[in-house]
């Protein structure tokens, strides 16, 4: 039987299929290229959106039985599931083939072509997302900021075309499509899902869920599920200014607001959302607002 995979029209995207793919086994499959509602507000320059845009396109044609198995990037994966007919695995980098290069959560700081990778605090930093911008401002103390949005192919053509001096995408990514780029890798934290590919089922579905279990990484999926139960609980989403990780038993996360972040530790949800309060972090994440 050809399995029908349900996918963005991105590169990346598509890289990600033929890795997924690769990794269980499967070699007859039709990729169902969809071009979302996310990757079309992209292409209007605007930033700050659900993520959700990216991946309910796709999992309608899962639910409507026209597609037998989608495969998304986790990172694109809404707190909460919009469709309980579902289910998901998750492979994670180490379970890539074992191949080290895709086992990477960081962010990488982009320059261009032929320029030295020296950060000047003066200059032209592009990213849409607003952890990442406030992070620089923290970390880098970058202060010329702008918005940059589009798939990595459109950024990287921005960044080359002089319109950044530099930019920030995620390591895993460009790694995939085994792209040489003139960066640095920047030490702070991302989110637990960067890096990791969801892959997504209906329920229903006896022969896929056979067929894609053993694959699952079953301690990856319990970490992204405690990290999005706390996400739930602040009532933030992929756009709010939180970086997550979980390891060596505990959550870690930093809240970023305009002027200060807060960072601490916690055995689960429950218990980070405590610290969470008691450091005001709901005034941090409503300065955003």
């Amino acid at each position: 039987m050809t399995i029908k995979v349900g996918s963005r029209t991105s590169k990346l995207a598509l890289k990600q299929v033929d890795i997924v793919m690769k990794t269980i086994g499967i070699s007859d499959y039709e990729i169902i290229k969809i071009d979302t509602v996310g990757d079309q507000i992209s292409r209007q320059n605007k930033v700050q959106f659900d993520k959700k845009n990216f991946v309910d396109d796709i999992d309608t044609l899962l639910v409507d039985n026209k597609i037998d198995i989608a495969i998304h990037s986790a990172k694109d994966m809404p707190a909460s599931s919009n469709f309980s007919e579902l289910d998901e695995i998750y492979i994670s980098n180490d379970l890539v083939k074992g191949d080290e290069k895709y086992n990477s959560r960081s962010d990488i700081l982009i320059f261009r072509e032929n320029e030295d990778s020296v950060f000047d605090k003066r200059m032209k930093l592009g990213t849409s997302s607003l952890r990442r911008k406030l992070q620089s401002e923290f970390f880098m103390e970058a202060k010329n900021i702008s918005n940059l949005n589009g798939n990595i192919d459109t950024r990287i053509k921005k960044l080359n075309d002089g319109e950044y001096d530099c930019i920030i995408l995620a390591k895993a990514g460009c790694q995939r499509l085994e792209l040489n780029l003139n960066h640095l890798v920047l030490d702070y934290p991302t989110s637990i899902s960067q890096g990791t590919i969801c892959l997504r089922f209906n329920k229903n579905r006896d022969e896929m869920l056979k067929l894609v279990t053993p694959f699952n990484d079953e301690n990856m999926k319990r970490k992204i599920y405690e990290c999005n139960n706390f996400l739930n609980l602040i009532d933030a989403d992929c756009n709010s200014a939180v970086a997550l990780d979980f390891k060596e038993g505990k959550l870690h996360a930093d809240i970023y607001g305009k002027k200060e972040f807060i960072r601490f530790s916690a055995k689960n949800a429950e218990e980070a959302l405590n610290h969470f309060e008691k450091l005001d972090g709901f005034r941090l994440l409503n300065e955003h607002n």
